[in-house]
């Protein structure tokens, strides 16, 4: 997706929140200072989702269950953020796993250190994060939720979940399926039940390029 295409939603998000788009800058520039050194695994990315289908597991409660139910596939395997804990508790090890850093970081170090590429999203609400945990991860593709600079990607999306679509639509996958997902979790909190709102909404138009 087009930052001019994406830039539309991305105000309404920033409306919606009362999120600060010179935070979110001011994340993309930290991230992107930080990778200045680090090569661009996009391609090997690309090599591992292009023509591929892709599952995408999400973090829902209903995710082991929904794991027992699964069967064997040949698929790109990406984890949006704690999904990767779950994953790799099961004995599955993700290609790609999307994050803000606010979940499970020893998971995701883990899945890093068995050659999972991290997708590392910066925003205004993660610096110390970003400032924690990156410099301890390799394989690192940086994205932002403003205009990209610096080596950084903006593919689309606003949560893990919906990045991870986003990215997969991007990267080439030639299906998607999604697994751990619940749009209508009702013990969540009130504001991250409008985040799950707009993550299946986004995840919808996503898909739709499809």
């Amino acid at each position: 997706m087009q930052f001019a295409t994406w830039e539309p939603f991305y105000n309404q998000i920033l409306q919606d929140f009362g999120f600060s788009s010179a935070r979110d800058e001011e994340g993309a520039h930290l991230l992107a200072e930080l990778l200045q050194y680090s090569g661009d695994c996009r391609p090997s990315a690309e090599e591992r989702i292009r023509g591929r289908k892709a599952v995408i597991f999400g973090n829902a409660p209903s995710l082991d269950r929904e794991l027992d139910a699964l069967p064997p596939m040949d698929a790109a395997r990406i984890a949006a953020d704690g999904a990767a804990a779950v994953l790799l508790r099961r004995g599955i090890v993700p290609d790609v796993v999307v994050s803000d850093l606010d979940g499970p970081f020893p998971a995701i170090l883990e899945a890093c250190q068995k050659k999972a590429i991290i997708v590392v999203h910066a925003h205004g609400d993660n610096l110390d994060a970003l400032a924690r945990y990156v410099p301890q991860l390799e394989n690192v593709i940086g994205t932002c939720q403003c205009r990209p600079s610096g080596g950084l990607y903006n593919f689309g999306g606003f949560t893990d979940g919906d990045r991870s679509v986003f990215l997969a639509v991007e990267l080439g996958a030639s299906s998607i399926e999604l697994v751990g997902f619940d749009f209508e979790d009702q013990s969540v909190t009130p504001r991250k039940r409008k985040k799950l709102a707009w993550a299946k909404r986004l995840i919808e138009i996503a898909l739709s390029e499809k």
